[in-house]
């Protein structure tokens, strides 16, 4: 049996089970690669937690195809003690764990279960998002200490006990090479090969584009984690120069955008639409030319690959992430983190030339097929497979599986991600020193 831990609410309420659509069409996926049977275990969803933001699906349990267990826990997250025993008998009866959450990697090392972590967040982007939009120095610091002690409580400790380290984003990529040798690099989207910008669409695009006005887009969560309201601010430092942006999305800052967009006299320049479905998004994207992102931290947002998927170049803030998609893929530009005026000027100069923007837009669709949502699934499921039929030497640990990525790097160098020169992304780091042997300096210093 595998069983996979997740931070997705579910709830299970008289036979039918009610989950975040995007998680069960993922685990159809896991269904057609695996040929053991699957449980997912998830922290229970009250019937008053639901709300607009969340796109659920109700299931019959008997049509799911998987198991599913819900945990109860407390509001600080804390499993009852009545259901830690459940997970530890679950985990006790598996094969494999996948996961992260609920201290799956201790339970599956006293049962001597191979596990393999999943993660996103390096050290610096979980402290980002805890303090974003955060009012009060006193208040800043308190979650950013609750994020640092998470993460070396649970999060390092989980990447060393691992058999292996699933990746999803080049930032926690690095990060868990000091803990674990055994790791995966995957760039998560629903982007599949049926979804991307057809060649003949992006050259009738590209040519159309000439004889037009150029289209900027932005979409997703509209929070200051995402840097929403610095869009906007990009649209007015761009007012005299021909161009339209488009933004979909939802949340806490859009009143704010649309009052500066008032206020400043752009209602015909700047609109601001709800979000809307992703096939639909799709369509949307692929009839404009860039993508604006202001992300002011690195997580491993699907906007990069899915925006690159509909033939745009990308100009966005240099968090960690971009910095290293960027330098791997060649579509887009880099720009200062939190500067609305100087991603302007990028803009501005981008597009005046069109020859460039045509080749950005070119090398965006190019990487993008070589990260498809099917090939980086693929990749994440053999080395689950391979665990599988192995057997670890001792408890927990990684045996004989060998590195996911190993023979697709240079002969010694098992921190570089493919393709990418581990040093374009990482200015001054440091060398491991033994001053630093809980947390080495290099991975707190960099986005």
């Amino acid at each position: 049996m595998l069983t996979m831990v997740h931070f997705n609410q579910a709830r299970l309420e008289r036979g039918v089970f009610h989950v975040d659509r995007k998680f069960h069409t993922g685990m159809q996926e896991y269904l057609s690669r695996f040929d053991v049977p699957i449980v997912t275990v998830h922290p229970e969803l009250p019937p008053a937690r639901d709300s607009s933001v969340m796109d659920l699906v109700a299931i019959p349990e008997k049509e799911l195809g998987y198991g599913v267990v819900t945990l109860r826990h407390s509001e600080s997250n804390r499993l009852f003690p009545e259901e830690v025993a459940r997970l530890r008998k679950l985990i006790a009866e598996s094969r494999l764990v996948y996961g992260t959450g609920f201290g799956a990697h201790t339970l599956s090392a006293a049962a001597g279960v191979p596990y393999v972590a999943v993660l996103e967040y390096n050290l610096r982007t979980s402290v980002v998002f805890a303090t974003t939009g955060v009012d009060g120095r006193l208040s800043k610091a308190w979650r950013a200490t609750k994020s640092v002690r998470y993460h070396l409580t649970d999060v390092v400790p989980a990447m060393r006990r691992a058999t292996s380290v699933h990746c999803n984003g080049y930032p926690i990529y690095e990060e868990a090479g000091w803990f674990n040798r055994e790791r995966v690099l995957y760039l998560d989207s629903r982007m599949k090969s049926s979804m991307l910008i057809g060649e003949g669409q992006l050259k009738e695009r590209l040519a159309a584009r000439r004889q037009r006005t150029p289209r900027l887009i932005f979409s997703g969560r509209l929070e200051p984690a995402k840097g929403a309201l610095d869009v906007v601010k990009i649209a007015v430092a761009l007012r005299n120069v021909p161009c339209e942006f488009i933004i979909y999305g939802q949340g806490s800052q859009r009143a704010e955008m649309e009052a500066i967009v008032r206020e400043n006299g752009l209602a015909e320049k700047v609109k601001i639409n709800d979000a809307i479905p992703y096939p639909q998004l799709v369509v949307a994207a692929s009839d404009c030319d860039v993508f604006v992102c202001c992300h002011v931290q690195a997580d491993p947002s699907c906007t990069y690959l899915e925006s690159m998927g509909c033939g745009l170049p990308i100009v966005g803030y240099g968090n960690a992430m971009w910095r290293a998609m960027q330098a791997a893929s060649g579509a887009g530009v880099v720009t200062k983190l939190g500067s609305p005026a100087l991603a302007a000027d990028a803009l501005r100069v981008l597009l005046a030339n069109p020859v460039a923007l045509d080749e950005l837009s070119w090398k965006a669709r190019s990487f993008a097929a070589g990260h498809t949502f099917e090939k980086e699934f693929q990749r994440r499921t053999d080395s689950l497979n391979t665990i599988l039929a192995r057997r670890p030497t001792s408890a927990g640990g990684p045996g004989e599986v060998a590195d996911a990525d190993a023979g697709k790097r240079p002969a010694g160098d098992r921190m570089a991600s493919p393709g990418l020169p581990l040093t374009r992304w990482s200015e001054g780091a440091a060398p491991r020193s033994s001053t630093s042997s809980v947390f080495p300096r290099r991975a707190i210093a960099n986005g």
